[in-house]
């Protein structure tokens, strides 16, 4: 009974290991093609811009693919990734995109999953900020509360049933990979509060 309880263990942990695998690639980032016409925009007007421009993408992609493979990342790592992101949507979106950060320093070594935040804060630009003729803001908040890891991604808009719906993918992936990580020792929020939407996860720390 031991044996087959062992077996079956083991066999959990290897389904687990596989889909945590192919949530991971999903997470590619979905922006190539804008972040493209935005640079080739900037060739003329502005080469040095487009020079960091084309760096800033160049990071992403890589850490992408790199970041991907890896089950966690700390907090800085991540962190990375997403500001050359917003630097590339800052390009497309011009004075449409507020960026807001508030980052407890001493989280920065703190482990999440990769692209975790990239994905939220590329949720809240897709079905926020694009949406809206005057743009909006995305705020970026992380707080260590006992013992445990507080990330907050707010973006101007409105949370409706038919937006719930159309976040589908970003939202659906993260409670997964949260549920297969950390069990019920991590959740995950989605709400709306006057007029901002709100992506609050917590998940626990060693």
């Amino acid at each position: 009974a031991r044996k087959e309880e062992y077996k079956n263990l083991e066999m959990l942990a290897l389904n687990s290991e596989v889909e945590l695998k192919n949530l991971r690639s999903q997470l590619n980032p979905h922006f190539m093609f804008n972040a493209m016409n935005s640079i080739r925009a900037l060739i003329d007007d502005n080469p040095n811009e487009s020079k960091k421009a084309v760096t800033q993408l160049s990071n992403v992609l890589r850490a992408s693919l790199v970041h991907a493979k890896k089950e966690k990342v700390t907090l800085k790592e991540e962190l990375a990734i997403v500001y050359d992101y917003l630097g590339l949507e800052k390009i497309r979106y011009e004075e449409r995109l507020e960026v807001l950060t508030g980052v407890d320093v001493k989280a920065h070594s703190c482990m999440v999953p990769p692209l975790l935040i990239q994905t939220l804060v590329e949720n809240g630009i897709k079905h926020g900020i694009s949406k809206l003729m005057k743009g909006g803001v995305i705020k970026i908040q992380v707080k260590l509360i006992d013992k445990k890891l507080r990330i907050e991604i707010s973006n101007t808009g409105k949370l409706n049933k038919k937006l719930e719906s159309e976040t589908g993918v970003g939202v659906e992936n993260t409670k997964k990979r949260l549920r297969l990580l950390y069990g019920n020792l991590a959740s995950f929020k989605l709400i709306s509060e006057g007029d901002e939407v709100k992506s609050i996860v917590i998940i626990p720390i060693n």
